[in-house]
């Protein structure tokens, strides 16, 4: 069995080199898990049936996340049924209706979570600039370009890289989002911890690195970013978005000249 964060092979006749977890059973190397040894020994003592430390790796975690996504998911849908409720002045079967409108609220659920899980694993690099001359040339630039990256943040991975858009090479200075699909959702976090590390080099410092976004999601974020442009030029010039769980939010930072460092953009 391998490690689910690095992809090395487990030891498994050196129990304590490596945990499992608690989730989904899956087992990662003690020193790819960021627990301390204290974390770790406690883990050794009991079976995890009787103990009351757990681990769960990151992607079990996103998994528990994904419960206040669904809560806001149901809250948006909420609202547009009951808009669409508003806009119907004729009597019609509402008992009919409810049902109908409940079905089509579930399976519009079902389908955003798993085009979310769809995503999961896929890594969007935006403000690569192409040269290539041909669409060959250009994926073979764009595989150098992203294997250097993945290489400084410290992961392995066989990257396929595919470019948005449609190719072409008669255009110079062209620039189109890099999508390439990582072997986790653990690689593709890692890489969005590092993108101050990335953007050090020079040869990256004008990209950008983000998660794979649903459109439901881009727009919501889109709402949010209007929202913030409001209330700035209201004055309110101490807010930017940051994530909490996977959902943008506005937050008040301190007025001493801090950047947006933290604030994340839709190309």
């Amino acid at each position: 069995m391998s490690c689910l964060k690095c992809g090395t092979n487990i030891q498994e006749s050196i129990p304590k080199s490596y945990v499992k977890c608690d989730g989904c059973s899956r087992p990662i190397h003690a020193t790819c898990s960021e627990l301390t040894a204290a974390d770790l020994k406690c883990l050794e003592l009991r079976s995890n049936t009787k103990r009351r430390i757990k681990y769960i790796c990151i992607e079990c975690e996103q998994g528990l996340h994904q419960i206040p996504k669904i809560m806001s998911l149901l809250t948006e849908l909420k609202n547009e049924i009951t808009q669409l409720k508003e806009a119907n002045a004729n009597p019609i079967n509402v008992v009919a209706t409810n049902n109908l409108l409940s079905s089509q609220a579930m399976e519009e659920i079902v389908n955003e979570i798993s085009e979310r899980d769809k995503r999961a694993n896929n890594l969007i690099i935006f403000n690569s600039m192409e040269s290539g001359i041909s669409k060959q040339e250009q994926v073979d630039q764009d595989t150098t370009l992203v294997s250097d990256i993945i290489s400084l943040v410290g992961l392995t991975e066989e990257v396929k890289p595919v470019r948005l858009g449609k190719f072409d090479g008669s255009k110079q200075h062209r620039s189109r989002p890099i999508r390439v699909r990582l072997s986790s959702s653990n690689a593709v976090h890692t890489v969005i911890r590092n993108v101050k590390k990335i953007r050090a080099v020079e040869t990256f410092s004008a990209l950008s690195v983000s998660f794979d976004r649903t459109p439901r999601q881009l727009n919501f974020y889109k709402s949010v970013k209007e929202e913030l442009n409001t209330r700035r030029l209201n004055g309110e010039t101490n807010l930017q978005i940051k994530y909490r769980n996977g959902i943008p939010a506005i937050v008040s930072v301190p007025i001493n000249g801090a950047k947006n460092n933290n604030t994340i953009t839709v190309n």
